[in-house]
């Protein structure tokens, strides 16, 4: 078992190979001596067994032969501390014992290949050459020259001589029991008595007790054949002794005990002794190195060598390899080899063997270069000379005292301390090494530094709780609040104490308490300040600016409480799992001690085992400080004068600024400079309480005004300006859009408000809905207050055509809305704009008028003062208030502001503008139409992304080349109407096309198809008459309103069914829409629930696939298209007048829907134009997509003819039909052609009925969705309705004036209007309401259609005398002009009507 002591470096023990002869143990006691003594490296030697004790140190300790255990030869020792590296871990348990060493000192091989495992690194000299040769005793060659040489010894003439010579030696039991004449019960010359044990009767020799005997055991006379004895050794040594003596006929054998007559190395030994005693001659097989060579050097036994012939290269290699020398049954050949091999031996260099093991436990890449071991390097330079073992030998054998325990070890250790200074120089020269522990960190005076920065803080944090204690009733503390600036105080003071903490002298205590100061000191700051932003950024989001946070401080402590409760259970964890601990770094010094030990510095530091305890520490406080970052940017905006928000802000901002430098410094440092670690952090932390209390709370003191008694009156602020900004018509304009449209334009908007306003130092109060409410000389007083606003609101007006350009192409042209502008100059009490103040605002904004700046008269005087007499304009007409009487107001006319004014507002009754402003109408519906071609364009674009995207999800190899279609021109007596069907079969949806493709705004389209599609589309607009009511407006307008009753269609899953409706319709519709929308395999019994909530015909159906109205991009492309072409070259007059006027065109689509008719012709031939022939085969790839686009077309283009009571009574027959109950749909006709049908025809009779009823819903659906978008006007806000209604009463008033109506449509457009609300207005929208189409929007059309309905029965007949007033005096003053509708806009602006209610929307 190995024995040690541990190292004051904690050096890994090293655990040494022993072996069974004296060398190779004196090289192991001088290794242990070197490595244990020199360079506190643990050594222990390995004997093979538990209680085979053979350690230099160990009092115990004692070498005979054979009594080690460990194999020499194989070596599997090394093979486990292979496994282990550590031999302590094996070798610890006497049960489980297992042999295991790093170092073999002393090899007798010549090359790491004769050894049978991988774990040894390359075999390395020991320094030593030995030979293994034949001895024969000094005095026998004395006696007889010629047995030194190998010619006196062959033949047969020398037979005889070397059996008398050589004899066999006897064991001292044999010799007493068949030799002595007394059995030795007599002392005599050879034995003073008999053995008393069995294993001296074993004996060759045993000093002065028994001296040996030798004997012929063959008559040579009687056996021609005898042979002298032969002292072989065992035959597992390497040895060419039977190839020498076989192959030069030296009569010798081996009569040995072992297998192959040899004897063991003892017994050797013992044998040459009672040679020596008896002086009988022996020949022998010896090393020069063992110890009995050196033993009888200079004495009449000296070993003298028989030589043999010189060794030639041609003898090294006939050398026998055999490992069958122990084989009984070996060939000759095996044992003797060839007769070239019979040559001498010659010196071999002994070796030193190390494993890899050795290497990691010494120098291993995991062990710091300070704690590396220096036995590896003293290892490999280790050497020793065969003199030197020859002084050993002597040394051990004239003690004479203890030979197998004490005195090989004193011998040894008396070699050692002469030779000391050979020793030496083995040792590594960075060796030995001492730790010492440093008093101060690695970087000089850092500690010294942060010490004293920590106390500066410590000592500035409490004079600020003094100072904060004195001044608690000033103002500027009293809106701060006492409680949360002395719990941020309180925070300072703990973290500047744990910043000391972090540079005294490091002990285990103070390291248990640093995470706890540190931690809680942090909570105590983080939270309160994360508290007190986050109620500043609510007032900056929800528009309260002017009010001032003031924190609830139960509230406040709760929320530090929580924080410090979750935080003192992660500390607990962290103690008693892994306590933070004095722990130390280590780095190599160049001084050395006076025992010229090298100094290893020991840098001491507060750790834990585990690092990774930090990253909780960082986190939690980044949790906090990043987020009030990033709310302290977005309540930016908020005053300084009532929120402490821009010092709040640098106080978090120093505090993320110090937690990235923590960071920074932790990755920097941690592992390799800890003890730099704790100062740095220590001075981040001070540096961090100290400009904390610089931005943060040294202001407030400065600052702090004079005490109150109780909470002071806010600041009255006297000279003010404020401004009420609202968007004229945003109403009016948001019905007709989505509500996402809605919110991206107010948000632009206002976003290019906000900018203005930081520009001009306006204070932005807050916004409610298309109302901007701004002030300047609040909360800070601005002499020039007035000055400020007025520019403010003059670039506010110039900035409008830039924002409603930017928006035209996503939401309409009609985006234009003006802005409306109310400002006054008022006194303001207080920080709420509130009062008289507030009144004078909101009046003097509601006289203003279209793109004007209204003025009070006191901003208007102030204006006068400040010489800008330019500004200002009287206003010639008083404002009559209900509130204050007449007021005299002003409007602001500031240098080029006239440049970009609209025209002023016109009374009703007022002319129009004159003949100059000709060419301007013109050019204005030029670039109107200009504008509404591109919104088309970017519509359709929109929808093309998706068809693409769809398609190439689809994984389809279809080219998008047009030579894949036919291009289907109208025949001339082909009348569309003839091919709308009650069916049309939509496809099923593709869930895998849909879930592979792109998202469709990452589409890009070709640039020839975008070229078409613009050429296509400005064709189209040329189409459109220059008719009032039925032109390009209005076919844009039912393109939005499509494709946002589209976008509204949901899933059944989101349909409100609370309505009180007809079960069946809305179960059915649910279906269809259902069925028609979403991807979505519908099972039997889902479907079914929808489709047949009352049927009885359950288990019919298995499965359906679903169908796409909003699912398929094609089928949403043609709705828009259809919307787009549908009134197309419209003459301006009903059907039944085209048809009297156009007798050719009444022939052709034989007087039915004319107008519908000729519009789908018109476009789809110019869609057919080889010129368009790539726009049309991107949208469709296939000749079947060609013909469903085609059906859908001609069905949503003639559902459009609104004036055919035939179609209707079809129509809403067809809408009854798809809509019935199970059992009333089983009993009626499918309808459509067999070809439509045929997608279901290969289903079974339930599932093809289910399957056709699904379609038909869809195309009704269909077809009402685009007559309820080409009425939307109806059902829109009623200032969007008197707008169209205005537009279409003066296109039926011009074709009466130019004769072509039968009579005025003033007679009867008032009870016309209310009939077509009546019998198809409502009516269509109750039908989109109850079927529950949009969800929780399907009201909105309902409500709107009704409520106008309701405000038209009240004021239509006074509007009818107005739209007739304004039409007759066109006429009277321009009989030969006639403007278009976006000029009559401008020449007659709305009149507002009175308020509604807002119908819900999404």
């Amino acid at each position: 078992m190995g024995f040690c002591r541990r190292s004051s470096m904690d050096y890994t023990e090293v655990r040494l190979g022993s072996g069974n002869w004296e060398s190779v143990n004196m090289n192991e006691y001088l290794v242990q001596i070197l490595l244990s003594e020199l360079m506190d490296v643990p050594t222990s030697i390995e004997g093979g067994e538990p209680d085979v004790n053979i350690n230099l140190y160990q009092e115990n300790s004692n070498f005979d032969f054979w009594n080690v255990k460990v194999d020499v030869f194989r070596h599997p020792e090394m093979s486990t501390a292979g496994r282990v590296d550590d031999c302590r871990m094996v070798t610890t348990d006497p049960e489980n014992y297992e042999p295991c060493y790093h170092v073999y000192p002393e090899i007798w091989w010549q090359s790491k290949k004769d050894l049978p495992f991988p774990e040894m690194e390359s075999l390395l000299d020991l320094g030593v050459l030995s030979t293994l040769a034949i001895y024969i005793p000094k005095f026998a060659l004395q006696r007889d020259t010629s047995l030194n040489s190998f010619i006196g010894l062959r033949g047969e003439d020398n037979r005889r001589k070397l059996a008398e010579t050589f004899k066999s030696p006897t064991r001292w039991g044999d010799y007493c029991k068949e030799v002595s004449p007394t059995n030795c019960t007599i002392p005599d010359p050879i034995a003073e008595r008999a053995p008393l044990e069995e294993d001296e009767e074993m004996l060759f020799f045993s000093a002065g007790v028994y001296n040996g005997h030798f004997r012929m055991t063959q008559d040579c006379d009687a056996n021609p054949e005898c042979a002298g004895d032969f002292i072989n050794i065992a035959c597992d040594w390497t040895t060419y002794a039977l190839q020498q003596i076989y192959h030069n006929d030296i009569a010798l054998e081996m009569r040995g005990p072992l297998a192959s007559g040899g004897y063991s190395y003892d017994e050797q030994v013992q044998i040459y002794a009672a040679a020596n005693a008896t002086k009988e001659a022996v020949m022998v097989l010896m090393y020069d190195t063992d110890t009995p060579y050196s033993e009888w050097l200079g004495t009449d036994a000296e070993m003298t060598r028989v030589n043999f012939a010189p060794p030639t290269q041609k003898c090294f290699d006939s050398r026998i390899t055999s490992t069958d020398t122990c084989n009984p049954d070996a060939t000759p050949e095996q044992l003797y080899g060839s007769p070239d091999g019979a040559c001498d031996t010659s010196a071999q260099a002994l070796k030193k063997m190390l494993s890899y093991a050795f290497h990691r436990i010494t120098i291993g890449d995991d062990i710091a270069e300070e704690f590396q071991s220096p036995a590896y390097e003293a290892f490999q330079s280790y050497q020793i000379s065969e003199l030197s073992y020859s002084e050993i030998f002597q040394m051990w054998k004239s003690r004479g005292t203890d030979p197998w325990g004490y005195d090989l070890r004193d011998a040894v250790c008396q070699f050692f301390v002469q030779n000391l200074d050979v020793f030496q120089a083995f040792v590594p020269e960075s060796h030995p090494r001492v730790v010492v522990e440093a008093e101060t960190s690695k970087t000089s005076g850092l500690m010294e530094a942060a010490l004293g920065i920590a106390a500066v803080a410590v000592i500035l944090v409490i004079v600020s709780l003094l100072v904060a204690f004195r001044k608690r009733k000033t103002k500027v503390l009293y809106h701060t609040q006492n409680e949360f600036l002395n719990l941020i105080l309180s925070g300072m003071l703990i973290v500047s104490i744990g910043a000391i903490l972090l540079t005294v002298a490091v002990a285990d205590w103070t390291c248990a308490l640093l995470p706890w100061v540190i931690n809680l000191g942090w909570v105590l700051q983080l939270v309160p300040l994360y508290c007190r932003i986050s109620g500043i950024s609510e007032l900056a989001t929800s528009g309260k600016q002017m009010e001032r946070v003031r924190l609830n401080i139960k509230w406040l402590c709760t929320n530090v409480a929580v924080v410090a409760f979750v935080l003192v259970a992660f500390l607990v964890t962290w103690v008693l799992l892994d306590t933070p601990e004095k722990t130390f770094e280590y780095e190599m010094s160049t001084d050395k001690t006076p025992q010229g030990e090298t100094i290893i510095m020991a840098y001491p530091y507060c750790g834990s085992v585990e690092s990774y305890w930090i990253i909780p520490v960082f986190g939690w406080r980044a949790l906090l400080v990043i987020p009030s970052c990033m709310i302290a940017v977005l309540a930016s905006r908020v005053k300084e004068d009532l929120n402490d928000t821009h010092t709040m802000s640098k106080a978090l901002y120093t505090h993320a600024v110090s937690l990235s430098l923590e960071v920074i410094c932790f990755l920097g440092l941690y592992g390799s400079s800890n003890s730099d670690l704790m100062g740095y952090t220590s001075v981040i932390f001070s540096t961090d309480t100290i400009v904390s209390l610089a931005v943060y709370v040294v202001p407030k003191f400065l600052n702090s005004g004079q005490e109150v008694d109780d909470e002071p009156l806010p600041d009255v602020f006297v000279h003010t300006t404020i401004a009420l900004l609202e968007v004229d018509g945003f109403t009016a304009w948001s019905s007709v859009r989505e509500p996402v449209q809605v919110f991206q334009f107010l948000e632009q908007l206002y976003g290019y408000f906000d900018k203005l306003a930081e520009k001009h130092g306006v204070y932005k109060i807050q916004t409610v809905s298309e109302l901007y409410i701004s002030a300047t000389g609040i909360p800070t007083c601005q002499g020039n207050h007035c000055i400020l606003m007025a520019s403010f609101a003059i670039d506010c007006l110039k900035k409008m055509p830039k924002v409603v350009k930017n928006m035209e192409v996503h939401f309409g042209p009609d985006t234009s809305g003006p802005v409306t502008g109310g400002f006054l100059k008022g006194k303001g009490e207080r920080f709420q704009i509130v009062g008289d103040t507030v009144t004078t605002a909101q009046l003097i904004q509601k006289h203003s008028l279209r793109n004007r700046i209204h003025l009070s008269q006191a901003t208007a005087e102030l204006l006068i003062q400040a010489n800008k007499r330019a500004w200002v304009m009287e206003r010639e007409d008083p404002v009559d208030t209900e509130e204050k009487g007449t007021m005299k107001t002003y409007w602001l006319v500031k240098g080029s502001h006239r440049e970009y004014d609209m025209p002023e507002r016109h009374s009703c009754y007022e002319s129009i503008p004159s003949d100059e402003a000709e060419d301007d109408i013109k050019f204005s519906k030029l670039k109107n139409e200009e504008r509404w071609v591109e919104f088309n364009v970017e519509t359709f674009k929109g929808l093309l992304k998706q068809i693409i995207a769809r398609r190439d999800g689809s994984l389809s190899n279809l080219t998008s080349s047009n030579h894949l279609l036919h291009p289907s021109r109208v025949p001339e007596a082909n009348m569309p109407l003839e091919e709308v069907k009650e069916v049309i079969m939509l496809p099923s949806f593709d869930k895998r096309a849909a879930r592979r493709q792109l998202d469709f705004d990452k589409v890009e389209i070709q640039e020839n198809v975008v070229f078409q599609l613009r050429e296509y589309i400005s064709i189209v607009a040329s189409c459109y008459n220059d008719n009032p009511f039925h032109n390009f407006a209005h076919a844009s307008y039912v393109v939005m309103a499509i494709k946002k009753y589209m976008n509204r269609i949901i899933a059944a899953s989101e349909m409100d069914v609370g309505h009180a409706v007809e079960e069946r319709v809305r179960s059915s519709v649910q279906a269809a829409i259902h069925s028609h929308t979403y991807g979505k395999e519908l099972k039997t019994n889902d479907l079914w629930e929808m489709v047949q909530l009352h049927s009885s015909h359950t288990k019919t159906f298995r499965s359906v696939k679903q169908k796409g109205i909003t699912s398929d991009p094609l089928t949403q492309f043609a709705c828009v298209f259809s919307a787009l072409i549908h009134d197309v070259d419209h003459p301006g007059v009903p059907n039944p007048q085209l048809v009297r006027e156009d007798k050719e065109v009444a022939e052709r689509f034989k007087a039915r829907s004319v107008a519908e008719q000729k519009s789908f012709v018109v476009s789809w031939n110019l869609l057919m134009e080889e010129r368009f022939s790539a726009l049309l085969s991107t949208i469709c790839s296939t000749p079947k997509e060609l013909q469903r686009f085609r059906q859908l077309v001609i069905n949503s283009v003639m559902a459009t003819d609104l004036g055919d009571k035939q179609l209707k009574e079809l129509r809403n027959g067809r809408w009854e039909k798809a809509f019935a109950t199970s059992d009333e749909s089983s009993s009626l006709n499918t309808g459509g052609s067999s070809d439509t049908l045929s997608s279901c025809a290969d289903l079974e009779s339930g599932r093809e009925r289910t399957c056709i009823q699904i379609n038909r819903k869809a195309t009704i659906v269909i077809e009402h969705l685009i007559q309820a978008a080409d009425v939307a006007h109806m059902s829109q806000h009623w200032a969007i309705y008197r707008k169209w209604n205005r537009l279409l009463f003066r296109e039926m008033y011009k074709a009466w004036r130019e004769g072509r109506a039968e009579h005025n449509p003033a007679e009867d457009w008032y009870k016309g209007e209310i009939g077509f609300f009546d019998f198809y207005i409502v009516p269509l929208s109750r039908k989109l309401r109850d079927c529950g189409v949009f969800g929780p929007t399907s009201d909105e059309n309902y409500n709107y259609a009704t409520n106008n309905r309701n405000m038209w029965v009240q004021e239509g007949q006074g509007i009818v005398k107005v739209l007739l007033a304004e039409v007759e005096m066109e006429y009277s003053k321009m009989p030969e002009m006639y403007p278009g509708d976006d000029d009559i806009e401008r020449a007659f602006p709305l009149v507002a009507g009175p308020s509604i209610p807002t119908p819900p929307s999404a």
